[in-house]
């Protein structure tokens, strides 16, 4: 029986790790997606197998506002810094063992809490837009992660 108990609480706790370290993959793919293409839009490099078209669709959808060029550069490069920063928490996080426990769940408050953060300011700024398709697909994006950081806490170990 105690056997059993143990085996419950080791799969848990791997369970919890696993939902940082999926977080930690997932921000880094959304970072290089936008790094590369970013790049790729500086002439520094071609990749024809990458989609990198994050950069014209936020100019396209800035152009109803008048947005500048530099605005719409900035809000990039503060997506990329964003996207970044919270791949550098989730991997901070995915690499404190679970034994130092303190250190750990500090390091999944602040990754889960920044990378939220951002898709609160995707959410503003889908409704300042008006474009709600790309606003239900960060809706269920967010509300995911949301849901994967209270299985967190709510999951006994």
């Amino acid at each position: 029986m105690k056997q059993q108990f143990q085996e419950v609480v080791l799969m848990r706790i791997l369970f919890k790790q696993s939902l940082v370290v999926f977080w930690f993959l997932w921000w880094t793919f959304a970072f290089l997606t936008d790094f590369i293409g970013g790049l790729e839009l500086l002439g520094v490099t071609s990749t024809p197998w990458f989609d990198g078209h994050n950069f014209p669709f936020l100019q396209k959808t800035l152009a109803q506002f008048g947005a500048s060029t530099a605005v719409d550069v900035i809000l990039f490069v503060g997506i990329i810094l964003w996207l970044f920063l919270s791949t550098l928490l989730f991997a901070f996080a995915s690499f404190t063992p679970y034994s130092q426990t303190d250190r750990w769940q500090k390091r999944v408050d602040a990754a889960f809490i920044v990378s939220l953060g951002l898709w609160l300011a995707f959410f503003l700024a889908d409704q300042t837009v008006m474009n709600f398709d790309l606003e239900e697909n960060h809706m269920v994006q967010g509300s995911f992660q949301l849901l994967c950081y209270l299985t967190i806490y709510l999951l006994p170990d």
